[in-house]
C-alpha cells in the first residue's frame, strides 16, 4: 500500500484515512470474538500452570496427529514428537509443498520470511493463523499495559512516506487505531527532533517500535543529555534483537518499561519479557526445544532455539532449527507471578556475523560501542576479509578524533589488531526492504 501510486500522490490528510480504513478492515478480520475467546484464554494460563501445561499438550498432540494425516513430509510419524526429525529453512524450502496440509481449507494468506540471512521462506497461513497470532498480540500488549483507548506510536519499517521526501512530517496518523506511524527510513540526526514531538504532541502512551527505530530515538536524548518530555506507560519491541544495554538506554530515556517480544514468521517461538525484564518462553504458543549449543564467553550456557508451530495447521513445522540462542537462565520464578519457563537472554540469528583476524566467525559485537561518545547508530560492512568498514550515525559535537579512537581500539580489541578499519559518517544507515537494520552485513563465507 505504501508505495502504490494512489497512496503516494496523495495529500498528507488523504493517506491517513486511507491507513484508518486500511486498519479498520484489517481489524474486522483480525479481532473478532473468536480472537477475543482465544486471548482470555491466555490470559488465564498466565499464573496458573495445570492449564497452561494441559493446554500445552492438547496443542501438541493435535499438531502432531493432523500433520501425520495431512501431509507428505510427516506422513505416518505418528504422535511421538521424539520421533520426528529437526529440520530447517533449507531443508523445507527443499520440499516446500509436501508440508502443505491437504485438509487445508478458506482463505490463503501467503507470506515469507525476510530473506536477510540467506533464501526467504515462504509460509502459507490461513485466517484462523492470522487470528491466533493477533491474540498473542493482544496479551502482549496487556502484559505492557495498554488499554484500548490508549494512544500509541508505531515505529516499525513501514514506508510511511516516499523513501525521496526530505521535509517533514514524516509521520502519518491512523485515526481508527488512534495511533501515529513514523517513517523508519527518515531517522536522520537534524529530523529526530521532530520525531519526538510529534509524538508528545499526539499524547503517545505506549510506542510500538523495532529496536533500531526506538533506540536511534534514545540514543538521540542520550547525546543531547535529555529525556522523553512525554509520559509513557511502555515500549514494545520486536523483530530485531534488543541488548540489554539497548533495553536500558530506552528505558532510562523513555522512563518506561520495555517489553520485548521474540517471534518469527515460521510461528515456531515466541518469547516475551515482562515488567521485571525476564524473558518467558510461550509455551502456549509453540512447542520450544533448547538444544546446547556450548557456552559464552564468561561461561553461561547457550542453546538454539527448535520451535513446532501450535497456530499454523495449514503448514506445520515440527522441530525447526530456528538459526537463534538463548542464554539459558538458573531462575525458576519470576516476581511477576506468570508460569512461563525464562531466559536469561536472547542472541538472535546468527547471520550477522563478521571475520575476525583469525577467521573466525564473530556474532556477538555489541561490545565495540561500548564507552565511544555521540554514536546514534551503525552497522559494520566486510566485504574484504582484513578490511572492515564502520558505518557510523553521529552527533558531530561529540563524536570527534578521540571518539574514532576509542570506537577502533575496541574493533580490534574484539575482531583482531592485523584488521583495518575504515570509519565512514552517514546520515543514516541502510535498512533492509522491511525497514530492519542490520548490525553487520558480510558478503563472505
Amino acid at each position: 500500500m505504501f508505495t502504490s501510486k494512489s497512496y503516494t500522490s496523495s495529500p498528507v490528510i488523504v493517506q491517513s484515512l486511507m491507513l484508518s480504513v486500511r486498519a479498520f478492515l484489517r481489524r474486522r478480520l483480525r479481532e473478532n470474538i473468536r480472537c477475543e475467546q482465544l486471548t482470555n484464554i491466555l490470559l488465564n494460563h498466565d499464573s496458573n500452570e495445570v492449564l497452561l501445561q494441559g493446554y500445552s499438550e492438547h496443542k501438541l498432540e493435535q499438531v502432531l496427529t493432523d500433520a501425520t494425516r495431512n501431509t507428505l513430509y510427516y506422513k505416518n510419524f505418528g504422535t511421538n514428537i521424539n520421533k520426528y526429525p529437526y529440520i530447517d529453512k533449507a531443508e523445507v524450502n527443499r520440499n516446500k509443498d509436501q508440508f502443505l496440509s491437504k485438509n487445508s481449507k478458506g482463505i490463503l494468506i501467503k507470506g515469507s520470511t525476510s530473506g536477510t540471512t540467506g533464501s526467504p521462506l515462504s509460509v502459507p497461513q490461513n485466517m484462523e493463523s492470522v487470528i491466533a497470532e493477533q491474540a498473542f498480540i493482544n496479551r502482549m500488549m496487556r502484559w505492557a499495559g495498554m488499554e484500548k483507548k490508549d494512544k500509541r506510536a508505531w515505529i516499525r519499517g513501514d514506508m510511511i512516506v516516499p523513501l525521496a521526501q526530505k521535509k517533514a512530517p514524516f509521520w502519518r496518523y491512523s485515526y481508527f487505531e488512534n495511533m501515529i506511524m513514523l517513517s523508519s527510513f527518515h531517522m536522520e540526526p537534524k529530523n529526530l527532533q521532530g520525531y519526538i514531538n510529534a509524538m508528545v504532541d499526539f499524547g503517545v502512551q505506549v510506542i510500538q517500535a523495532y529496536p533500531s527505530s526506538i533506540v536511534t530515538l534514545a540514543k538521540y536524548l542520550e547525546v543531547n543529555n535529555e529525556y522523553y518530555p512525554g509520559e509513557i506507560k511502555s515500549v514494545v519491541t520486536s523483530s530485531e534483537s534488543l541488548t540489554k544495554e539497548d533495553k536500558y538506554l530506552i528505558e532510562t530515556r523513555f522512563k518506561c518499561t520495555v517489553f520485548d517480544w521474540y517471534g518469527l514468521f515460521e510461528r515456531v517461538a515466541a518469547i516475551a519479557s515482562c515488567e521485571y525484564g525476564r524473558y518467558h518462553i510461550l509455551t502456549d504458543y509453540s512447542h520450544v526445544e533448547l538444544l546446547p549449543a556450548g557456552k559464552t564467553e564468561d561461561g553461561r550456557d547457550r542453546a538454539e532455539i527448535v520451535g513446532t508451530n501450535f497456530n499454523n495447521a495449514l503448514y506445520p513445522l515440527i522441530r525447526y532449527k530456528t538459526g537463534d540462542y538463548v542464554i539459558l537462565s538458573n531462575e525458576t520464578s519470576c516476581p511477576c507471578g506468570r508460569v512461563y519457563p525464562i531466559v536469561d537472554s536472547i542472541e538472535g540469528r546468527v547471520g550477522d556475523y563478521l571475520i575476525g583476524e583469525d577467521g573466525q566467525k564473530v556474532h556477538i559485537l555489541n561490545h565495540i560501542p561500548k564507552g565511544v561518545d555521540g554514536i546514534i547508530a551503525l552497522q559494520f560492512v566486510q566485504v574484504i576479509k582484513d578490511e572492515i568498514t564502520i558505518l557510523v550515525v553521529s552527533d558531530k559535537n561529540l563524536f570527534n578524533g578521540k571518539q574514532r579512537l576509542i570506537l577502533t581500539n575496541n574493533a580490534k580489541e574484539r575482531l583482531g589488531k592485523s584488521i583495518t578499519f575504515f570509519i565512514e559518517e552517514v546520515n543514516n544507515i541502510p535498512r533492509t526492504k522491511n525497514g530492519k537494520i542490520r548490525q553487520a552485513v558480510c558478503s563472505l563465507k
